[in-house]
């Protein structure tokens, strides 16, 4: 009983030490419920509001082309005869068509994948609930794991909280990503929130490396060698 008391206190000990971590990583499943929540509610909403403003925007684009057009250009569109109004047509549908036309193309020429922004707004949306509840779960294991370790605490707990940091920055740049799909198209609304993006994926990816980094000193009998001592206990 003594040992088994002295054991449950160690790893009490060991768990204290990522406890911010695993505060961030509940925070993000908590964020995750939540936008599906939300998301379950007000999913028509948001996907009619997102047609709304891809038909704005197409319609305004519209009268940009329509206004730039000479009268030289309107008379000799005349002159070719149903022929050549045809083609005129065919040029012109894909814009009007908004999202729905061959290629996946939607509004500007901007490349979508489902053949809608709308749709790809939506996806997006979905993805950073996705995100929230896959990472928070995967940040609390990996936590675990950190606390099993013969890390100094300091160490641990610097992994706790780039670990953490990185589970709840990363689901909002897709939800950010998602409302900005439509206006500013996909490509541009990617590279608009790059500033979060690239952070949140350094500290996730940093810190998987060196969790994987750890392991492998201990496995290979390292982690006491003088050149890794000091970050060990």
């Amino acid at each position: 009983m003594p040992s088994l008391f002295y054991g449950v206190c160690m790893n009490v000990s060991s768990l204290s030490s990522v406890r911010y971590g695993i505060i961030l990583g509940i925070v993000a499943l908590i964020m995750g419920a939540l936008w599906a929540a939300y998301m379950a509610t007000h999913h028509e909403k948001l996907h009619g509001a997102f047609e709304a403003q891809q038909a704005s925007i197409q319609q305004t684009m519209m009268a940009k082309q329509m206004k730039g057009m000479t009268m030289d250009d309107m008379d000799m569109g005349h002159a070719h005869g149903s022929e050549m109004a045809a083609d005129h047509h065919d040029e012109v549908q894909p814009h009007a068509e908004g999202g729905h036309q061959a290629g996946g193309h939607a509004a500007g020429g901007q490349h979508s994948h489902s053949g809608s922004l709308a749709k790809d707004a939506m996806q997006r949306l979905l993805r950073g609930h996705i995100h929230a509840m896959g990472l928070g779960v995967l940040v609390c294991v990996l936590l675990l794991v950190v606390a099993l370790t013969s890390l100094k605490d300091v160490w641990k707990k610097v992994l706790g909280l780039t670990f953490g940091l990185g589970a709840v920055l990363y689901p909002p740049a897709w939800v950010i990503m998602g409302f900005r799909t439509v206006e500013l198209g996909p490509e541009a609304a990617e590279a608009s929130i790059m500033w979060l993006f690239g952070p949140a994926v350094g500290l996730l990816i940093g810190s998987m490396a060196a969790l994987l980094l750890v392991l492998l000193l201990e496995q290979l009998n390292l982690s006491q060698k003088s050149l890794f001592k000091w970050a060990f206990d």
